[in-house]
């Protein structure tokens, strides 16, 4: 690859930005300019924001899908004989308190978030009284 050459870059630039201030107005150039950091500000603004609602989303989706995935794995160790009933009833009361409390925009943030990582703990220890527990004989 070819280095390119400062003072060339430096002089096309120049002549570059003096077209456009032509081509603006030089009375309007730094108005126009300024405005146009604004306006990149404020959609930045609204791109974060719009993310902050599909982040909540996330949250809630995977809250509700880990609660599944924790009563399936509670009731395949209830079935082993494990210790699960009393958790199950824990976390589900726990969880149905978080999730179905007052829905203000802060608040849900934050319950959706605990009852996430409610359901995530409950899931991780059932997975590993799952995997402590002897397996079930079939019978065929």
């Amino acid at each position: 690859m070819q280095r390119r050459d400062p003072v060339m870059l430096a002089w096309v630039v120049g002549l570059a930005l003096a077209a456009l201030v032509y081509l603006v107005g030089a009375n309007q150039f730094l108005f126009r300019f300024l405005n146009l950091l604004h306006v990149a500000a404020w959609r930045l603004e609204e791109f974060v924001a719009d993310l902050s609602v599909v982040a909540l989303d996330v949250v809630r989706a995977l809250a509700i899908g880990l609660y599944a995935t924790f009563v399936v794995l509670a009731l395949a160790v209830a079935r082993r004989g494990g210790p699960a009933r009393g958790a199950l009833i824990g976390v589900t009361v726990v969880f149905l308190v978080l999730v179905g409390g007052d829905q203000t925009l802060t608040e849900s943030n934050a319950r959706w978030t605990a009852a996430l990582a409610v359901a995530a703990v409950g899931a991780f220890v059932m997975t590993g009284r799952l995997r402590q527990a002897p397996p079930v004989p079939r019978l065929y």
